[in-house]
């Protein structure tokens, strides 16, 4: 400090007292000082607001205003230099309200040496000094903490969130009076987790997948951290809760597409090599029926034939996933490929009594689409909801939503649900639950959703139903994503 040259702001309206204290800055030999000095509180304020001072020395008596509202002016103008008043005798009241309002030190003008001077503003620049480095750092960390896109909080060691930053009501949905209102572990759904959190004071807990529980009761895919910190012998969890619930989607896009690729390679070559012995089958049947005169032989004839046409179109119906993609997308209303949907459905919503409740978004959804295949996407996912519901107790709500950068159509029925062991794999080609199912139903939705470049994602509870909710990128996003 002693080889800086300290710019000084002293506010005095008494010029005999400013030269008084100016001859003991003179003293101090060791130190470099440029003074300035204010005879009033408007011109000290006016001073301040340039901001190029290192240090301010305020009297507290400055005609009809007084040192201790300068300080207060100071701080509102986030002055972060140190500010020293100076007192008269037995003005200890005064000397605490200005420490108490932000002012570094005190002096008592009647004591005033340049001993005590040098030691006042030495101090008041160390302390000043720690004092700032704390709040930029403060700020530094806080601006991490808020803009981070995790869920960040600090909880008591039962888990009652204390601290939170703006990511965390994203995640979950919670308003910030609710999160405060909240405990860790009433949102996090995992069998073993309070029993890890009983025991996080021995082990600390690192990226451990949880499900997260939000307002609207959906479940997000989120790796958990937290550690206990003590501070001022308090104990206190910090944690984290990053969200993977896209990453884990897109995993399991990736692992579906090879395993489509893989799936349609094989059943291509499977069809071509079982249609060139079947067509030959067929036509010989064909050909034997002509030569056929006992009408009740032409009956062993038509077996053959009808079979050969079962497997004919049982090999259709195994080659249509890999062959969904080849769609023209044109731009096209949602809520009406959802009506012709449901208008499909309709024969088997009546024969089980099915309540079908529309929760459509009031302005008009249009995506760039191919309505046939998309209607028989949609078609599915209503005629899987359907099979899984009780009949006259079912209710399927399907609900669009218009969310800015993307379009939800979510289908919630009230069914049977989907096992936890099957939850993985029931977009697998040829994958069923079903008795008499093929398994191609969803993988053909997803494939034919993936080339309406949206994504499906599913939510499952046995006993309880199934929600698939279904994302596409909306017009304007996908306009700004191509330019």
């Amino acid at each position: 400090m002693n080889n800086k040259l300290i710019k000084v702001l002293l506010v005095d309206d008494d010029e005999d007292d400013y030269f008084l204290t100016r001859e003991y800055f003179q003293d101090l030999l060791n130190w470099r000082f440029d003074i300035t000095w204010s005879s009033t509180f408007r011109e000290a304020v006016k001073n301040i607001k340039e901001n190029k001072y290192d240090l301010y020395l305020f009297d507290y008596l400055l005609g009809e205003s007084t040192g201790i509202e300068l300080i207060e002016q100071a701080c509102q103008l986030d002055c972060e230099e140190p500010i020293i008043l100076l007192t008269g005798k037995g003005d200890t009241k005064i000397a605490v309200e200005a420490l108490r309002l932000g002012a570094a030190d005190y002096l008592i003008k009647s004591e005033l040496d340049a001993e005590k001077l040098e030691r006042s503003i030495r101090y008041a620049l160390e302390r000043t000094s720690v004092l700032k480095a704390l709040r930029h750092s403060e700020r530094r960390y806080r601006r991490i903490f808020e803009e981070s896109n995790d869920f960040l909080f600090i909880s008591d060691l039962a888990g009652n969130i204390i601290d939170f930053n703006t990511s965390a009501s994203m995640l979950t949905g919670y308003s910030e009076e609710d999160l405060k209102l909240k405990n860790i572990l009433e949102i996090i759904e995992e069998p073993e987790f309070e029993t890890d959190w009983e025991n996080i004071k021995d082990h600390t807990i690192h990226d451990q997948e949880v499900r997260l529980l939000t307002k609207d009761g959906d479940k997000k895919y989120c790796l958990f951290s937290a550690s206990v910190e003590v501070d001022d012998d308090h104990a206190y969890i910090q944690g984290r809760l990053h969200d993977m619930t896209a990453r884990k989607q897109s995993e399991r896009e990736r692992l579906f597409s090879e395993k489509m690729a893989v799936t349609g390679r094989l059943v291509r070559m499977l069809a071509h090599e079982v249609r060139n012995p079947l067509t030959n089958v067929n036509l010989s049947a064909e050909q034997l029926e002509m030569e056929l005169v006992d009408e009740d032989q032409k009956f062993y004839t038509q077996i053959i034939k009808r079979n050969c046409n079962r497997i004919n179109d049982l090999i259709s119906q195994l080659l249509q996933p890999s062959s969904s993609t080849d769609i023209e997308l044109v731009e096209s209303s949602v809520h009406m490929v959802l009506e012709q949907a449901i208008g499909a459905a309709l024969d088997r919503v009546q024969l089980k009594r099915i309540q079908i409740v529309n929760q459509f978004a009031e302005e008009e959804l249009a995506l760039p689409l191919d309505s046939v295949s998309l209607q028989m996407a949609f078609l599915n996912l209503i005629t899987n909801a359907i099979e899984a519901m009780e009949e006259d107790q079912g209710v399927l709500r399907i609900t669009t939503k218009n969310l800015g950068d993307s379009i939800q159509v979510i289908f919630a029925d009230n069914g049977s649900g989907i096992s936890e062991e099957h939850m993985d794999k029931i977009f697998e080609p040829y994958f069923t639950g079903k008795n008499n199912g093929m398994g191609i139903g969803l993988s053909t939705t997803m494939s034919i959703i993936h080339a309406h470049h949206g994504r499906i994602d599913v939510q499952s509870e046995v006993g309880v139903g199934t929600t698939f909710t279904i994302s596409f990128q909306a017009s304007n996003s996908q306009e700004k994503a191509g330019k």
